[in-house]
């Protein structure tokens, strides 16, 4: 495990739960993997969730993208990394990288951008959220395309499926976690397409938070090799918008 103040890296063994119906890692088990690192990160260095809380902010994840290159096996080790990237003080939305290697093979490259929430409902500027002074940015490989710009035009036959928002869902910020959504997003292929590493991308704009008891309705849209979601609140409003790329054949 390795603890600098501006690069992250731990180990996990690939259990069953991180697993799929081929005994290889699934793509939730990425973004899962990725999270937890991120949120060891930041309690390391101050500005974890209970940091947060006691200067009256939350850390809020707008985007996310994560690129499959290779699926390991069950019981098998790998090592997943992160680290916040270089940011403007004024700055209100930054980005953290992440990569998990098996050895020298890499097998995903993943990437967030996020902002901190303050009172009122204000973001807050990134020299104001209680990141150290001086952090010191390290330069990794990583994603560097900007994030898609999504828009919300499926049609209501487009619909596949409804999940009504279960106490499971919910984080410590009392509305559905961000890794919850990829688990439903995900629900909407068979299990035959997870296990078989079919899927190259998937990237998640999170537009508006939903919260215990509200009925999301998600819909899907192939268009050749990428397929387009959506999921909506009770009243229309759009939650989440999506994007998964597959291989193409």
């Amino acid at each position: 495990m390795t603890q600098l103040q501006g690069f992250f890296e731990k180990n996990f063994t690939l259990s069953p739960d991180y697993c799929g119906a081929s005994a290889r890692m699934s793509p939730l088990a990425v973004f899962t993997m990725f999270q937890a690192i991120a949120a060891e990160h930041a309690e390391r260095i101050g500005v974890g969730g209970a940091a947060m809380a006691r200067r009256g902010a939350f850390w809020l994840t707008l985007h996310s993208r994560v690129d499959f290159f290779r699926w390991p096996a069950l019981a098998q080790e790998v090592t997943a990394a992160t680290w916040p990237e270089h940011c403007e003080g004024r700055s209100l939305r930054c980005f953290r990288s992440y990569s998990l290697r098996q050895g020298d093979q890499l097998l995903a490259l993943g990437r967030t951008q996020w902002a901190v929430l303050g009172e009122k409902g204000r973001l807050i500027p990134f020299a104001q959220s209680g990141f150290p002074e001086d952090f010191p940015f390290v330069e990794r490989e990583g994603i560097t395309e900007a994030p898609a710009r999504f828009r919300d035009d499926l049609l209501p036959e487009e619909l596949v499926q409804r999940h009504t928002v279960r106490s499971t869902d919910i984080d410590m910020g009392r509305h559905m976690n961000n890794v919850a959504y990829v688990r439903l997003l995900l629900d909407c292929f068979p299990a035959s397409v997870l296990a078989g590493g079919e899927i190259a991308s998937m990237e998640i704009h999170y537009a508006s938070p939903c919260f215990e008891g509200e009925e999301l309705s998600v819909l899907c849209r192939r268009e050749g090799s990428i397929c387009r979601m959506a999921v909506r609140k009770p009243d229309g409003k759009t939650a989440v918008l999506a994007a998964v790329r597959f291989h193409e054949k």
